[in-house]
């Protein structure tokens, strides 16, 4: 169809509103990033060119290292567990059975929680002093054993992964329940007829048709775990010594804490590259076609 010029230009005008917010508050502040990730900042109104000894001091940095390994840790548990337990759940809930509605509100209530809220929530949870765990770990005789586990270097991360996957996982059940409604019943019972029942059915039939939402919830979550800051910065602030300090917390500290803003913004340009990394090489890891 031979597109007129008029309608080039009606398609022009309805573009350009939407291009120029997304030329403004993504393509100008990634530019703007790596283009300070190359000055040194000494106030406010003062840098220097400074080329690429950020990167080196950013490269050399045990703590910069120690902060990718956490992200990466805390990425693989908490995009593993999310997407597992938001299958599970999900598929429950596709199931109907009496009462689902009740739970499906349930699990997805957490999810309305800011992030702040649930960080102090899952703080008050593991507190020794007015916590809900000590009382449990009385009961069964173990009480002088119990310490917090968000001051326990070894815990600490595992521990906000917990309130993670607490806090998140709602939205992945509603996500894959919402592919599973998309399924066509005519292809379940057919499948049912054939013998396909539980795991057989969920393996051969289900997993297949909602490859879609799969992928797509695999990698919102990746890049979601990747830019977690808010739940890290009130459960631990980072600590115990530097075990929970993401990516993004490593970079707060450095550049609002300790204004080194040339190095905040080579952590903020490695994140960005990541991130881009990451999506490509799941979606080419992922790129079986679903079955419909």
């Amino acid at each position: 169809m031979k597109v007129t010029k008029n309608a080039r230009l009606t398609i022009l005008l309805f573009v350009i509103p939407a291009l120029v917010i997304y030329v403004w508050w993504v393509i100008y502040p990634i530019i703007s990033a790596v283009y300070m990730s190359f000055f040194q900042t000494e106030t406010l109104h003062s840098s220097h060119f400074a080329g690429f000894s950020n990167y080196l001091r950013v490269f050399k940095a045990a703590l910069f290292w120690k902060s990718m390994r956490v992200s990466l840790i805390f990425i693989l548990f908490t995009t593993i567990l999310q997407v597992f337990f938001g299958f599970l759940f999900g598929y429950l809930v596709y199931l109907q059975q009496p009462g689902y509605r009740f739970y499906k509100a349930l699990l997805f209530m957490p999810t309305i929680l800011p992030s702040v809220a649930t960080g102090f929530i899952w703080s008050y949870i593991y507190s020794p002093s007015m916590g809900v765990l000590k009382p449990f770990m009385k009961a069964i005789g173990l009480g002088k054993y119990y310490a917090s586990p968000i001051a326990d270097p070894k815990l600490a991360l595992y521990a906000v992964i917990f309130a993670q996957l607490w806090a998140g996982v709602g939205t992945q059940i509603i996500l894959f329940n919402s592919g599973f409604m998309g399924i066509p019943a005519e292809v379940i019972e057919s499948a049912k007829m054939d013998g396909a029942t539980g795991l057989k059915l969920v393996q051969s039939m289900i997993i297949p048709l909602s490859w879609d939402v799969i992928k797509m919830v695999i990698i919102l979550q990746t890049i979601g775990a990747l830019r977690s800051f808010d739940l890290v910065y009130v459960m631990t602030s980072g600590g115990p010594n530097h075990s929970t300090e993401v990516m993004p917390m490593h970079l707060f500290v450095n550049a609002f804490q300790n204004f080194n803003l040339g190095y905040g913004n080579v952590v903020a340009v490695i994140l960005f590259l990541m991130a881009m990394i990451l999506t490509v090489t799941m979606r080419r890891l992922m790129q079986r076609d679903s079955l419909y």
